[in-house]
């Protein structure tokens, strides 16, 4: 008892020293911005003493807040010299800092880097360019060129994505799924490949991060209104009429500060209406035919943002956000081989609302904490209430037979805390992701027949009769947990280790022995810093469908049932009731997470101060993938079990195998020694491109789907996204003052697809049977190409109250090159005037190949995308 009074006694003591030191001393708030007044975040603050009671101990550095600001807490009373350091910048100082009781504010001010810094700081670059979270392997796109994007918000997006390679996802905010927002809300954007590192789910995901900087200044906002009309669109080759089309964007913003440096807000409204007439393209026993349909295809589209930031300490700061949209859309599920009686309107209503809290925590942490609640509601309804008639890749008939809908809640909480000391910079978090789905759509609930051909169908011959009975209506809860932690260790200056564990569960089925670690090798091997080696590894796992977890809890042969006859009468089946065989489908009891090891190699390579080139080499292998099997396949034309008909369980033991090589280049401008004036400046042309040579081979067609011989090994083939060759390219000029034009060349080789013989050769009633001797997915359709462009024009009128950052421009002087700063236009009102084309060749890139034998459109396209487009639009901001 003596001994705890002893320690209570010491524990009191110690606390009101503490508290007594504190109350002596000081803390200093440093906000570092740029010339203009922006806050810079990411900036490195060092204190140091003056006097002789302050110069020891040293303070370590801190590192700003996404708001710009430093907290250095417990410094000594007097004064202090200041330095703030951020990549691009020149040293910042304040001397003669003097810090009293309590908080403390000074403001220091980075000015752009002149070369003459870049030549002196070449230990410093050799650091940068060793770290993992540094410029490497990505790209930062410059306010320059965030001002080059196309000022057409959607077309600015598709831009971002080129740029990235297709496939990357977008970030706002830490955001996933968000809406790009305008361009002058926008603080930084950029691109990160090979995210091996524990914090990423996906494997070698690729991100668009961006950084939104609200409440500068006063209230700014601006709108946006952009046409495509039909009369400059191009017609189908599939149809000897074009058919009209249209569509209408509108979209408005606000924000700015409603508190000098403690609040601010901003409200996006954006609407959408549009149509385009379908083309039919389908094969009667007279002969094929395409025609475009005497009916349109109309959509509404309408989405309201709004989001306030508030900063509940000088360090801390509280972000508010709520975003709802909905939809509407009708004659869906027609053309193509789908008759106008086919179609179907549909609903949607959502409602998200975002909490984000973020800011550094003492001199060593920093947390970032999110919350998304995402409420979401959508109908379907077929405009024709009738059994449906199918003649395999020839026509389709009927009603669509879709009814009902989906209802869920979904939450996301996740959050991030940062460590940096000594040569650690620690990184853990937590997520969870879950929601309540409950869901009664349904489909084929009337039945379908299906012909295996014309002459079949001529005949009155139907393979196959189906039709689903029972309930539709389910409901359930799903979670899924995710947990990690990683480390950049420097091992030198010019290296960097970063191991990571991540570890993931879902509730839904039911996995929680998912450990995955990561590693990963950043090195820099000279001083200029210019040169970058990466090598990473780890274990990724992957999440069930949601489709096919609820496939297996409808149709589980008992909720509902899928009655399957085989030669059917037609056009009357008789009595269906639940007596009759059906199919059903099962999760089994071995399922596991898929996993996926991916290892990677890389370097990235400055040529120029502007001029980045990369290579990264990647090998994935996935295990445990999802493919069906049939318990009760016919043997000798005979069911083992009779009073079911397929029994379709998920296996885990499908795989796949990939490899891809990719190069990338980005020329922040191209400097080409040719003359410039105040008019035309022919040095600020931007590039960019990315090139991926790549195979992707499995065995699975699908998480449910049938080998059609039932042995495995036969299903080892081409991954339906295997696109072997990938490339794209991005040219964006401000060669005359004021205008943007831009350029983008996509071009793939052909998608693969399966060979067909169109009939049920193994009786199981599934038509997916291949010739003898056909591999899955042998054939490719052709390859697709499109350029597309954009040019916009602005007038400025007025004065600005602020500025925006400013820039930097690389010269060629006789071959030396030098960094020059430029600001932008100091205008009060932009108004642009602007034009996008899509495919501007007009090239005919087809789609839809027929893998079925017995179609009279066997090996032939049936369909084409993205026939030339061109919009017009107009933006104001103010």
């Amino acid at each position: 008892m003596s001994r705890l009074l002893s320690f209570a006694l010491a524990v009191l003591l110690f606390a009101s020293a503490a508290l007594a030191q504190t109350a002596r001393d000081g803390r200093l708030l440093v906000t570092v911005v740029d010339q203009t007044g922006a806050v810079i975040a990411g900036a490195t603050v060092t204190v140091v003493g003056q006097d002789e009671a302050n110069r020891a101990p040293l303070v370590p550095s801190v590192k700003t807040s996404d708001q710009g600001v430093a907290a250095v807490p417990g410094l000594k009373l007097g004064r202090y010299t200041v330095q703030a350091e951020f990549p691009g910048f020149q040293v910042g100082l304040a001397k003669e800092v003097r810090v009293r009781v309590g908080d403390n504010k000074q403001t220091v001010s980075l000015a752009i880097e002149k070369l003459q810094d870049e030549v002196t700081v070449s230990q410093g670059a050799q650091e940068a360019a060793s770290d993992r979270r540094g410029p490497t392997f990505g790209s930062a796109l410059t306010r320059e060129q965030i001002e080059a994007l196309s000022d057409d918000p959607a077309e600015a997006q598709r831009q971002l994505q080129d740029m990235a390679g297709g496939g990357a996802v977008l970030r706002v905010d830490s955001f996933e799924g968000g809406q790009l927002p305008p361009k002058s809300q926008i603080k930084s954007i950029h691109v990160t490949r090979d995210g091996f590192a524990a914090e990423n789910h996906n494997a070698g995901g690729v991100f668009i991060d961006i950084i939104t900087q609200p409440g500068v200044g006063p209230i700014r906002g601006g709108m946006n209104a952009r046409l495509r009309d039909g009369s400059l669109s191009a017609r189908s080759p599939f149809a000897a009429v074009k058919g009209p089309e249209r569509t209408q964007d509108y979209g408005a913003f606000f924000g700015g500060s409603l508190i000098n440096q403690k609040s601010s807000f901003q409200v996006y409204a954006n609407g959408n209406t549009s149509f385009d007439t379908p083309i039919l393209t389908v094969a009667l026993p007279g002969g094929t035919q395409s025609q475009t349909l005497g009916l349109r295809t109309p959509r509404t589209y309408a989405s309201l943002f709004g989001q306030l930031d508030y900063a509940l300490t000088p360090d801390q700061t509280l972000r508010i956000g709520y975003n709802q949209t909905s939809s509407k859309s009708s004659n869906l599920g027609i053309g193509a081989f789908d008759y106008p009686e086919r179609a179907y309107s549909s609903e949607n209503a959502t409602h998200f609302l975002r909490l984000q809290e973020a800011g550094p925590i003492g001199r060593r942490f920093f947390l970032n904490s999110r919350f998304v609640l995402n409420i979401s509601d959508s109908s379907s309804r077929s405009d024709l209430e009738a059994p449906t008639i199918r003649v395999t890749d020839a026509f389709t008939q009927g009603g669509q037979q879709i009814a009902g809908g989906r209802h869920f809640k979904i939450f996301n909480l996740a959050s991030d805390l940062d460590y940096v000391r000594g040569v650690h910079s620690l990184r853990t978090g937590v997520l969870f992701d879950g929601g309540f789905f409950r869901t009664d759509d349904s489909s084929n609930y009337l039945g379908t027949y299906t012909f295996t051909g014309l002459d079949a169908y001529a005949a009155g011959q139907p393979a196959s009769y189906t039709r689903r009975i029972g309930d539709p209506a389910i409901d359930y809860f799903n979670l899924r947990t995710n947990l990690y932690v990683q480390d950049d260790i420097r091992v030198r200056r010019n290296l960097t280790l970063s191991p990571g564990l991540r570890y993931e569960a879902e509730s839904k089925p039911g996995d929680f022995n998912n450990f995955g670690p990561r590693f990963g090798v950043t090195w820099s091997p000279f001083k200029s810093g210019r040169t970058t080696l990466r090598g990473s590894t780890g274990i990724f796992y992957d999440w069930l469908n949601g489709g096919t977890y609820e496939q297996t809890l409808r149709v589980d042969g008992f909720h509902q049932q899928d009655v399957n006859i085989t030669n059917p009468t037609f056009p009357d089946p008789g009595v269906i009731n639940s007596t009759l065989p059906a199919d059903r489908y099962l999760l089994g009891s071995d399922y596991h997470l898929p996993r996926t090891f991916r290892m990677s190699a890389g370097v990235d390579q400055t040529l120029w101060p502007r001029v980045r080139v990369g290579m990264l080499y990647t090998y994935a292998r996935a295990e445990g993938l999802l493919r069906g099997t049939n318990l009760n396949a016919p043997v000798g034309g005979l069911r083992p079990d009779p009073t079911f008909a397929n029994v379709i369980e998920t296996v885990s033991d499908a795989e796949s195998r990939q490899h891809s090589l990719g190069f990338n280049f980005n020329a922040g401008v191209l400097p080409v020694p040719i003359a410039t004036g105040p008019i035309v400046d022919w040095k600020r042309f931007y590039f960019s491109g990315v090139y991926t040579l790549g195979s992707v081979r499995n065995n699975t067609a699908g998480d449910l789907a049938l080998a059609p011989t039932g042995n495995q090994s036969d299903e080892w083939g081409p991954a339906g996204n295997d696109i072997r060759h990938r490339f794209n390219l991005s040219m964006t000029s401000q060669v005359l003052k004021n205008s943007t034009f831009g350029l983008n060349l996509n071009a793939t080789s052909g998608a693969p697809y399966t060979i067909r013989t169109g009939l049920d050769d193994n009786g199981d009633l599934v038509f997916n049977d291949r010739p003898v001797g056909v591999d899955r997915n042998s054939a490719r359709g052709q390859g697709q190409f499109n350029l597309n462009g954009y040019f916009q024009y602005t007038f400025l009128i007025g004065k600005r109250t602020s500025t925006l950052p400013p820039g930097i421009i690389v010269r060629n002087n006789n071959g030396q090159f030098a960094v020059e700063q430029f600001q932008f236009d100091n205008t009060k009102y932009r108004l642009t005037f602007y034009a996008n084309a899509q495919n501007i060749t007009n090239h005919q890139n087809y789609i839809g190949y027929s893998g079925v034998m017995t179609s009279p459109f066997f090996g032939q396209a049936t369909a084409v995308q993205g026939m030339r487009k061109i919009d017009v639009g107009i933006n104001f901001n103010f």
